[in-house]
């Protein structure tokens, strides 16, 4: 039997939506110690390419805390070496840096600037755009003569953790989307579907999306601490393929648990968007205390022992 068009056409967006449902249901999810936000597989654009052949298309993000420390992995078809483009700055587009907003829950989002002191930044691609201010004040000459400059200069912030820092967009610097909505409405056109991972494409968190670019870069901010790259995961458990998620580059780095929310405990948002802002995504969080390895196999004792006790009762 042949199948209008149009039949086709509803026939391939149900089974769309049905594929990024399933995703959905396990976005967020705990996995093997990982906490997980699995994004769309139909949102990161190249031109009107979507999808697994975009060099653009993020797969997904997790997190993983231990007492020390705390790692974050990313899963997508974005290379740390960028995507060569004459028309961005520095040649090339990569990833942006990773924000992670620590504000109380049912406090307002960030401002349009993003920033505040709750707000911090992780700089881990050598190869993007972010520049910091630095200001000198030099004075000169004596008495009546005596002369005070101050000039700025820009530089580039070297890799690791951030605290109180401000945000801006490069987006249309690196051949870009001038807004949020301009990308939501692209990928409608293109047949895919939106989403942030853990937020909705409709949320107003960064703002009126009809006007906001995505934040991509730190222009501000205090540095706490390195951060170590990871290429290799083996032994901590990450599982992308648990949800499909199969992008061609899979990296990460940790940093020392004490440099974030200053050590404390508490619910954070972190996003990320590549520097054009084809695609991004937004993971949700909690750091929470985490129990002495020894403390935890003394309780699995004790629930084995008391398991057992409560057999033989039965018996």
């Amino acid at each position: 039997m042949k199948l209008s068009n149009a039949v086709k056409a509803t026939l391939s967006a149900t089974a769309l939506l049905f594929a990024f449902t399933a995703q959905q249901v396990q976005a967020g999810t705990l996995h093997k110690g990982w906490n997980y936000s699995i994004d769309s597989f139909n949102d990161g654009t190249e031109g009107n390419v979507i999808g697994a052949k975009s060099k653009f298309e993020f797969y997904g993000m997790a997190y993983k805390q231990t007492k020390d420390k705390v790692y974050f992995a990313i899963n997508s078809n974005l290379s740390l070496d960028g995507y060569k483009d004459k028309n961005s700055l520095n040649g090339s587009i990569s990833y942006g840096d990773l924000f992670l907003n620590f504000a109380k829950p049912g406090a307002s989002a960030p401002p349009a600037s993003f920033s505040g002191g709750n707000l911090q930044g992780i700089r881990f691609d050598s190869t993007n755009d972010s520049q910091f201010t630095k200001t000198t004040t030099q004075v000169t000459g004596t008495g009546k003569k005596q002369k005070t400059v101050t000039t700025t200069s820009k530089y580039t912030p070297e890799l690791g953790l951030y605290n109180n820092v401000t945000a801006t967009s490069l987006t249309t610097r690196n051949s870009g989307y001038k807004t949020m909505q301009q990308h939501a409405d692209t990928i409608k056109k293109l047949g895919g579907v939106d989403s942030y991972g853990d937020m909705p494409v409709s949320t107003s968190y960064f703002g009126d999306n009809s006007k906001t670019a995505a934040p991509t870069h730190m222009t501000a901010g205090s540095f706490l601490g390195g951060i170590q790259m990871l290429s290799n995961f083996k032994g901590l458990g990450l599982d992308f393929g648990n949800f499909n998620a199969v992008g061609s580059q899979t990296f990460g780095f940790s940093v020392d648990r004490s440099f974030l929310n200053n050590g404390q405990n508490g619910s954070f948002i972190a996003n990320l968007f590549a520097e054009c802002g084809n695609d991004g995504m937004v993971l949700s969080g909690e750091l929470k205390d985490v129990p002495e390895p020894s403390i935890v196999a003394g309780l699995a004792v004790v629930g084995l022992l008391v398991a057992q006790r409560r057999r033989r009762q039965l018996a």
